[in-house]
């Protein structure tokens, strides 16, 4: 079995990447967080942004490195004040914890009426040490809701007010086996052949 290590101390997002890579038989292992350096995520796309921190984590560890940056876009919401690559850092610079990040996007939703729709764009990149670098992005569909989940995935919270458009379930209250299913209907295709690709 190959390993992909993935530029990312989340255990959310470790787990989320084991789950959608399981069909092309890849170990997901995270880094040290000594190990990595600080990076400015100043892209202006979470494309951008996923390509900054492969390029430094791989020169960094001398291997290749996974990276993947979010954004997120709510329809109906004013360009300016879209989350977008700023999920966790408000106007850029001011940095939510979990708690913090769920009751700002409810007050979003609210601000929508209790209800949206909108989508997850995934930055994707491959940076390998000789410089050489792999990339993509997906963008994949949600509804949001201002009434939360009481179950909060740690790392991950905004998962307690997105609802699976297929199935009408809040994500965080999915079980592994339909997180799984989920994942892999989302970006699972798209991510498992891009991998494949690069790492073969």
């Amino acid at each position: 079995m190959k390993t992909l290590i993935v530029g990312t101390t989340n255990p959310a997002k470790i787990a989320q990447l084991s789950d959608v890579l399981a069909p092309i038989s890849v170990h997901v292992k995270g880094i040290d967080k000594k190990l990595l350096p600080e990076v400015i995520e100043d892209g202006i796309t979470a494309e951008e942004n996923a390509r900054k921190k492969a390029i430094a984590y791989s020169k960094a560890i001398g291997q290749t490195v996974f990276s993947m940056d979010n954004a997120l876009y709510l329809d109906g919401l004013a360009p300016e004040n879209q989350p977008g690559i700023h999920v966790r850092r408000i106007g850029g610079t001011i940095a939510l914890n979990d708690m913090e990040l769920l009751e700002h996007g409810i007050t979003l939703i609210k601000s929508l009426g209790g209800k949206a729709t909108g989508y997850w764009e995934y930055g994707i990149c491959i940076a390998q040490p000789d410089g050489k670098i792999f990339e993509m992005t997906i963008k994949t569909p949600r509804i949001f809701t201002s009434k939360k989940s009481e179950k909060i995935v740690s790392g991950y919270p905004l998962e307690s007010i997105q609802i699976d458009p297929v199935t009408g379930k809040y994500i965080s209250e999915m079980t592994p086996e339909e997180q799984a299913i989920f994942w892999q209907k989302n970006i699972g295709e798209k991510l498992c052949e891009f991998v494949e690709g690069v790492i073969n």
